[in-house]
């Protein structure tokens, strides 16, 4: 049995490897404010620092892998800490991901030619305020051990979706009948599926936090709305 020096060490580099993750979830929650703002504002200087900052999130990422093997290496852990190590090498790619996400928005943004109609910016300020929501809320249950709190995360990706939707609809009827906005439009078009999928990611994190907090998978389909 290791001794408590030993363990002692082991809890601490949980914590660090959980706080690693946190602060993950926070860089890619501030790039996804940025670029939302940078979009609505088509500030373009504010969407090439997005884009730059992106590389941090890639090295926390980096971080991360490296300090899993670390705490894997160092003792052979009980099943509730091998689900949280686990757990937090899971998590981080879906992070990652958010962040690539709110760069080729920021990316797309300086390919546009004209501002977004005001009505539309509302959509995807409601899209990206959803997301960071749903962010807060799964970094918190994962902090708090809270399985009931990510399935609540799990299923609020249902409106997200039902807007994603409208808006996909809409623009495809303003490509059809402006082909001069067609160039545009595609861009608007990806930056709205990359949003719908940074939801997707947020709930894949809400199911790895349910499974490491109970060790069972969140069971079901995930529900849906036909209006939001």
């Amino acid at each position: 049995m290791a001794d408590k020096h030993t363990l002692r060490i082991f809890d601490e580099d949980l914590e660090k490897l959980r706080a690693e993750v946190i602060k993950l979830a926070g860089q890619v929650e501030d790039e996804l404010t940025r670029a939302l703002t940078a979009l609505i504002s088509g500030d373009h200087n504010l969407a090439r620092e997005v884009i730059a900052s992106d590389r941090q999130a890639d090295a926390l990422q980096d971080a991360i892998n490296v300090h899993t093997a670390h705490v894997l290496a160092r003792q052979q852990a009980m099943a509730s800490d091998l689900r949280a190590i686990l757990a937090a090498s899971r998590v981080a790619p879906h992070l990652e991901r958010i962040g690539d996400y709110a760069k080729n928005t920021a990316k797309r943004l300086q390919r546009l030619s004209t501002p977004i109609d005001p009505d539309m910016t509302a959509q995807f300020y409601w899209m990206g305020e959803r997301i960071k929501s749903m962010l807060r809320r799964v970094t918190d249950a994962y902090m708090r051990d809270d399985a009931e709190l990510a399935n609540v995360t799990w299923a609020d990706d249902a409106e997200l979706d039902a807007v994603y939707s409208r808006l996909f609809e809409r623009l495809l009827n303003i490509m059809r009948d402006d082909n001069k906005r067609v160039a545009d439009g595609t861009q608007l078009l990806f930056i709205a599926k990359g949003l719908e999928r940074a939801g997707d990611h947020v709930t894949d994190i809400a199911e790895e936090v349910y499974l490491m907090v109970t060790g069972k998978p969140l069971q079901g389909p995930r529900p849906k709305v036909e209006e939001a």
